[in-house]
């Protein structure tokens, strides 16, 4: 697997997140208490843009289209859409080095 650099740690604040360009590919990530989680920009139900979202009690994202709810921690979908849509959200791995957080592409 290689990593990329995405940002910097400081970059967001627990509990927001950010669209970063990830090697031409738009990702979210989100600082969940200091864990750093990456995922697809888009909500796979519609492709409603996640990133610059505010997380809800700590690690949920909701789309603001058709109210899905995912786990940023782990992808699940917690809250199916409006018209009843569950499919998971996917994650990308992370790390950080040397204070910059990196996503990895398989």
């Amino acid at each position: 697997m290689t990593f990329h650099d995405a940002m910097p740690t400081d970059w967001i604040a627990p509990g927001e997140t950010a669209t970063v360009d990830v090697d031409g590919r738009p990702v979210a990530i989100a600082n969940v208490d200091g864990t750093f989680c990456a995922f697809t920009n888009e909500c796979p139900h519609q492709s409603t843009p996640l990133g610059g979202l505010s997380l809800q009690r700590g690690r949920l994202i909701r789309c603001p289209e058709h109210g899905s709810m995912f786990d940023v921690t782990t992808g699940q979908c917690v809250l199916a859409s409006q018209d009843g849509w569950s499919g998971p959200l996917p994650l990308y791995e992370t790390r950080v080095l040397d204070d910059v957080v990196q996503d990895g592409l398989a």
